[in-house]
């Protein structure tokens, strides 16, 4: 599916949840009148008095507008927070479902194993890599949760982990990287904020009836009332229940088959979706979880993680033998009975240490990109090739660089290193690190300093993506720290360099994020004339970085504007694209609605294309702007080298 005509149908499905939303808040809110109305005015009816005439008297339109306004305030503020408890994406989710958060430097081979395919199919696509939390649960699930793909999180049982093939498991992390790129992440923590407040007026009623346990219930008793309230706001409640996982089934059903069909495109092989859907059926724990937030989110696992009655109208994911016969429609009906998985430590990485034979020589060789519409189309997709080149990429960078980007501590020597590599003046750039990093530091990155000097161009951003992984594990005060020490490296020749433009702009504003210290950007320019001289500055050092002579550059600015459709773009002299001019400008194109992102991405694809050839650093630097932009262009393929 197309990246951003699916983006543009999660809106559609928001728009959706909104409409949805808005015809159970009128429900509630009609009954929650009913009730309150109607019992205060039972507790006034005299015994010789008709109900219904002292109904009429207390039904008047004011009482109407103020127990309307009271019950939407109810259910708007009940969202409201919900929403902002989740706002710290994919974390939040994960540690409300009880999950662990896995190490980089875990030594177990199980999780080394699940981290190396999450890593392998984040790099292929082009996008950061989600942090992996494990559930001790011993059915087999997954789920992945996040606001954007920059802090977005995979989730994985631990009967996933350890009943499950590298191949099938393979297959449900492909699964999870469809919700992620289709942008189902995003709607899927709507869905749980704004069905929190429905939900509120139930949770409510419980807690009135708590608080007058040990009062009268006389109906004249104005305890009795209360209680009477309670009880009719819990039957209410469940009406919101009814409502919630009417809500949740009928915009999660879909997307199911469509995710299981895009982890068979990726994967190229069906039997690694369909053999862990088998395992699930022939599981006695199958997909259910335990915990018990897990109905909070059972929209958005990779199976159902809770048990549905009315299965027609509230399951929120097909039947296994339906799901199963999409993807297998030879299946014999039968299901699969797992074992304990057993596997040889890095077995399956020494294994396929070796490029497939028609990916042979692009473990490090960045393949073309053959059109700006390959570019463009491949947004937001992965493919079994993609994903073998970044296992391959990953494979080649030096043993002491990859093991080094997986801990904290020592990622932050690797960065240190890859920057002072890029440095005129080297004394100077080790004086600063002497100075403001941490008292080893220098000594473990002048160990890594050799390697990382002399590292293929190739496999730079693969090793930076690694090692923000494993930073985000540091504390706020080591992060502040080591974000300083960066800044003072690159500043020092007074000079900027494009690759430390890249290391600080693609690590520091995932990790500002990661920290809060950086807001999310929320999309609101429409139209280009808002953005005009921000993109003719990324235009511009696309155009001088892959094209050297001034001419070639200007023709080359000319092809990116003409895809733009605009005549009024000017290319802007190389001297002037100072390093904060570069920043302010992405952070502002980073505001554009998603049907201008295409035309955007559109012109840079064409500016680095104009003489039918293009090099690493423009490449690279295309995937960067496309990242902070979150449109994740894979790694291009092709089998010309």
């Amino acid at each position: 599916m197309n990246f951003f005509k699916a983006q543009d149908k999660a809106r559609r499905n928001t728009k959706r949840l909104i409409f949805l939303f808005i015809l159970a808040v009128i429900s509630l809110v009609v009954l929650t009148n009913l009730l309150l109305i109607g019992t205060f005015a039972y507790m006034d009816t005299a015994e010789n008095e008709s109900f219904v005439t002292v109904l009429k008297v207390y039904l008047t339109q004011d009482a109407v507008i103020v127990v309307s306004i009271g019950v939407s305030l109810l259910i708007l503020l009940g969202s409201i927070y919900k929403i902002s408890a989740l706002s710290k994406g994919g974390p939040a989710i994960a540690e409300m479902l009880g999950g662990q958060l896995v190490p980089q430097s875990t030594t177990s081979h199980e999780e080394r194993k699940l981290l190396n395919i999450v890593e392998e199919m984040s790099i292929a696509a082009g996008m950061p890599i989600p942090k992996v939390y494990l559930l001790d649960e011993p059915a087999i699930n997954a789920f992945a949760a996040g606001q954007s793909h920059s802090n977005a999180v995979i989730g994985v049982t631990r009967g996933a982990l350890t009943q499950l093939s590298r191949d099938e498991l393979q297959g449900v992390i492909a699964h999870e990287f469809s919700h992620i790129l289709n942008g189902d992440m995003k709607l899927n923590l709507r869905l749980i904020g704004i069905l929190h407040g429905i939900l509120l007026i139930g949770i409510l009623g419980e807690y009135a009836i708590r608080s007058m346990r040990y009062s009268s219930s006389n109906k004249k008793d104005g305890g009795g009332a209360i209680i009477l309230i309670g009880i009719g706001l819990m039957v209410i409640g469940y009406a919101g229940t009814f409502f919630g996982k009417w809500i949740k089934a009928s915009v999660s059903r879909q997307r199911e088959f469509l995710a299981d069909a895009s982890a068979v495109q990726y994967t190229r092989n069906k039997d690694t979706i369909a053999g862990a859907l088998k395992k699930i059926g022939g599981l006695d724990e199958g997909s259910l979880l335990e915990t018990p937030s897990a109905s909070e989110y059972s929209h958005a696992y990779f199976a159902s993680g809770v048990k549905v009655f009315f299965q027609s109208m509230f399951a929120t994911h097909p039947p296994l033998e339906e799901r199963i016969k999409q993807i297998d429609p030879g299946w014999d009906g039968r299901f699969t009975t797992p074992k304990i998985e057993t596997s040889i430590p890095d077995k399956d990485d020494v294994e396929s240490a070796k490029p497939k034979s028609h990916l042979a020589g692009l473990a490090v060789t960045t393949a073309i990109l053959s059109s700006t519409e390959q570019a463009i189309n491949s947004i937001g997709t992965l493919s079994e090739d993609s994903i073998e080149i970044a296992h391959q990429l990953i494979h080649s960078i030096p043993d002491s660089l990859r093991k080094s980007a997986q801990t904290p501590y020592s990622a932050r020597a690797v960065i240190y290193t890859l920057l002072i590599a890029e440095q005129a003046d080297k004394n100077t750039a080790w004086e600063l690190l002497e100075k403001y990093a941490d008292e080893n530091m220098p000594g473990l990155s002048k160990e890594l300093y050799p390697q990382a000097s002399g590292l293929n161009d190739n496999l730079k951003l693969p090793l930076l993506e690694l090692c923000v992984v494993a930073l985000c594990e540091l504390s706020i005060h080591q992060y502040e720290q080591f974000k300083h020490t960066v800044n003072e490296i690159i500043i020092a020749d007074n000079s900027v360099d494009l690759n430390e433009w890249v290391i600080q702009r693609l690590v520091l504003q995932q990790l500002d994020e990661h920290f809060s210290l950086r807001k999310r950007t929320k999309e609101k320019h429409a139209y280009l004339g808002a953005v005009k001289s921000e993109a003719e500055t990324l235009m511009s050092l696309l155009a001088y970085v892959e094209h050297k002579e001034e001419s070639q550059a200007k023709h080359a600015f000319d092809i990116g504007k003409k895809e733009l459709r605009t005549s009024a773009f000017n290319i802007v002299p190389r001297k002037e694209l100072a390093l904060t001019k570069l920043n302010a400008s992405l952070d502002k194109l980073m505001q554009l609605k998603p049907v201008l992102k295409v035309r955007i991405l559109k012109a840079f694809s064409a500016i680095i294309m104009a003489d039918n050839k293009t090099t690493t650093k423009g490449i690279e630097l295309l995937r960067t702007i496309s990242t902070c932009l979150d449109c994740p262009i894979p790694l291009p393929v092709t089998n010309s080298l």
